[in-house]
């Protein structure tokens, strides 16, 4: 009879029982319980995980080449959910939007969304406008996503630190948010960002766009060291 080993469990054959050599190898390496679903298992993409692994047990990780995430596959839920959260960092300040209040995607707060999926929506992100507070922000995404919630606290240096709730209650794709009030309470402006991201039937890519919201002969810019990070909670 083969034995098992005490932590989790796999099948060791013994070396009297050559005839069930193969069977006991088998064993070891059952498809359920076996070493290969302990594996951090790798696959080039997500058809290529679903083709190869068309029904993982829960608390499988999972590597995908692209787009270079770990997953854990959540039995509960039937999905794979990212293992970490997803994060963009604004390394460079070079993009800039001079006299122009048309919206562009920022080259690097973006990040990827799985389908039919709700996440927490967390970030930080300073920009430059000139004289005045004189930017505002929106997001594209897949088909079918919305941001029920979302907003943060700006805070500025002239106005004393905390300003207030910057919030868009929306069920639509993409409410605008301002950070624009008139007055001349200089820069660099900084809000802390939170909200909720839901995905319908499509997978893509949030994507952080922003310009300035009044025309200004003056370089307006989302400073380096702003991020964006989304967590998967269902």
């Amino acid at each position: 009879m083969p034995t098992v080993t005490p932590d989790q469990g796999l099948t060791l054959p013994i070396q009297a029982d050559a005839a069930n050599d193969q069977t006991q190898f088998a064993n070891y390496n059952n498809t359920s319980s076996g070493v290969e679903s302990r594996l951090v298992k790798r696959y080039i993409n997500l058809a290529d995980r679903t083709a190869r692994n068309a029904a993982p047990t829960s608390g499988e990780i999972s590597f995908l080449t692209t787009p270079g995430q770990h997953y854990r596959y959540n039995g509960t839920a039937a999905a794979w959910w990212e293992l970490y959260p997803v994060t963009a960092y604004k390394a460079t300040e070079t993009q800039v939007v001079n006299n122009s209040t048309v919206l562009v995607n920022d080259s690097h707060l973006a990040v990827a969304l799985q389908a039919n999926a709700i996440y927490a929506l967390s970030g930080y992100i300073a920009s430059d406008s000139g004289t005045t507070a004189d930017i505002k922000f929106d997001w594209t995404g897949p088909a079918g996503f919305t941001m029920p919630m979302w907003g943060g606290a700006r805070l500025d240096t002239a106005a004393g630190g905390f300003v207030g709730n910057l919030n868009a209650l929306s069920s639509a794709a993409a409410t605008t948010i301002i950070v624009a009030t008139g007055a001349a309470i200089g820069s660099p402006t900084s809000i802390n960002l939170g909200g909720a991201v839901l995905t319908a039937g499509t997978a893509g890519t949030l994507q952080l766009r922003w310009a300035q919201n009044t025309l200004e002969a003056v370089n307006t810019r989302v400073k380096a060291g702003s991020w964006i990070a989304i967590t998967r909670v269902g």
